[in-house]
């Protein structure tokens, strides 16, 4: 991924929710992300597209704090990822593209899971009734519609309370009324306050969601 996009993205305290000035990312010889600089406007929707290889989720780990970068700045709510502590996590939610959860594991038993993590977690049952899982609660995740696995994943990424949520390839295998269902949970993380950063391959999607691409 190679970008180089000149933005005024300021937030309502004069200062980005996130700033990339020339970001790069290689793995031995080869350049994941090459040069990236951009800003994302507090209480934003902002995009990512490429297609697959294209080096969003390396960047999206990037600003997580998942991968350290090769050379250049990043700062998101105003801490350089590389170096920051628990409490800068707990104010970051994150859907990953693909993870892994224990087999015989229930809806509420796993937001309980992450919820203890964090001194301040919001309510199963809050998040539950919020992201449309009523009924839920007590059903093994295996067992779950793919749409309601990605609600799931994104129960996860709010129970901490963040101010920020990635969410990588949310809807991608989602059907129709899924995915425009997800489109819904992630217009309610904004209207909640949130800054919302997402990678996508639908154009369509972008165009829905997004305040800037």
């Amino acid at each position: 991924m190679s970008a180089r996009t000149s933005t005024d993205a300021r937030g309502s305290s004069g200062a980005p929710a996130v700033a990339v000035e020339s970001l790069t990312k290689e793995f031995d010889d080869l350049v994941a992300v090459d040069d990236v600089s951009f800003d994302v406007a507090d209480r934003e929707i902002f995009g990512i597209i490429g297609p697959n290889g294209a080096g969003k989720t390396t960047l999206m780990e990037c600003l997580e704090g998942l991968q350290r970068r090769t050379s250049g700045a990043a700062r998101v709510l105003g801490t350089d990822p590389d170096v920051a502590d628990r409490s800068w996590r707990a104010r970051v939610g994150v859907q990953l593209q693909s993870s892994a959860l224990p087999t015989k594991v229930k809806v509420g038993e796993v937001i309980d899971l992450f919820g203890s993590f964090y001194e301040n977690p919001r309510e199963a049952d809050e998040l539950i009734a919020e992201l449309g899982l009523s009924g839920k609660k007590g059903s093994y995740v295996e067992k779950l519609s793919g749409g309601q696995r990605q609600r799931v994943s994104i129960a996860l990424a709010l129970v901490s309370r963040p101010e920020i949520v990635f969410l990588d390839e949310l809807t991608t295998a989602l059907d129709p009324q899924a995915r425009l269902a997800m489109w819904d949970v992630v217009r309610s993380i904004r209207d909640a306050g949130c800054t919302v950063v997402m990678t996508t391959h639908y154009m369509e999607e972008a165009e829905a969601l997004c305040d800037r691409v």
